[in-house]
């Protein structure tokens, strides 16, 4: 049995936890498949029905899936990522090894019930875009609000993805920040790239974060919310329908 099998059987709880208690139970269906990064074709092959049986699901046109329907359902998402190298779950095994919030590292972290685009998530935190214009109607799946300065000091490179939480397509709101380069630094040196970066607290965002937000093809964008504890607010009031999270102690 694979080592990481108590945390796969963890993940197969949760995802099928939120798709059974979800208010729109077809709607947390389309939010998994997509952290999974799997076309609804590819998922209705794997499982033996036409991608209009998934469509019909995830639209809310066929009924809430049975106990039956969301164990196939998760199996296949599990059972394809592992075809795929585990690149997914792999990730949330990341996340489960170690508390970042127990670190105060990550100060806030949410997965949404559903995507929301950049620009509508900007609009909400009242945020300022530098780069990525063209990019903001990017839908992003969460955030994690990091403190820049522990996690540049405590982090190993490794660690660093156990930022991402649930989804590599979210946005990374760093605070603690002088200038951004230390931030764009970090993600540069990393395989995967977040959705969205925003830097909370900078009055002088430095050129070389620009142009490496510009060159990873990253909408990046500043926040002057007063302090962590107005941001956290401004978060939770922004998305109340998260399906779960984690704030401040």
């Amino acid at each position: 049995m694979s080592a990481h099998a108590p945390a796969r059987e963890q993940l197969a709880r949760r995802i099928a936890g939120e798709i059974a208690l979800s208010d729109s139970p077809g709607r947390a269906m389309r939010t998994w498949r997509e952290r999974f990064r799997l076309p609804q074709v590819e998922l209705a092959e794997y499982l033996g029905v036409s991608p209009s049986v998934i469509s019909d699901y995830e639209s809310g046109r066929r009924k809430s899936p049975g106990t039956s329907t969301i164990r196939r359902f998760v199996l296949a998402l599990l059972a394809l990522d592992e075809q795929k190298g585990g690149q997914v779950v792999a990730a949330f095994v990341r996340l489960m090894d170690v508390n970042l919030v127990d670190l105060n590292i990550v100060l806030a972290m949410n997965d949404f019930a559903w995507p929301m685009t950049c620009t509508e998530f900007c609009n909400g935190l009242d945020c300022q875009a530098l780069t990525g214009h063209d990019l903001m109607d990017r839908e992003i799946y969460g955030y994690s609000l990091v403190d820049l300065e522990r996690a540049v000091k405590e982090l190993e490179s490794e660690d660093f993805l156990r930022l991402f939480g649930a989804a590599t397509e979210r946005c990374l709101l760093f605070t603690a920040v002088t200038n951004g380069r230390a931030a764009m630094i970090a993600i540069k040196s990393q395989q995967f790239r977040p959705g969205m970066v925003v830097l909370h607290g900078a009055t002088r965002v430095d050129r070389l974060a620009i142009d490496l937000a510009e060159q990873m093809h990253i909408p990046l964008a500043t926040c002057n919310e007063r302090s962590v504890e107005a941001l956290v607010r401004a978060l939770k009031a922004m998305a109340p329908d998260e399906l779960h999270g984690l704030t401040p102690r």
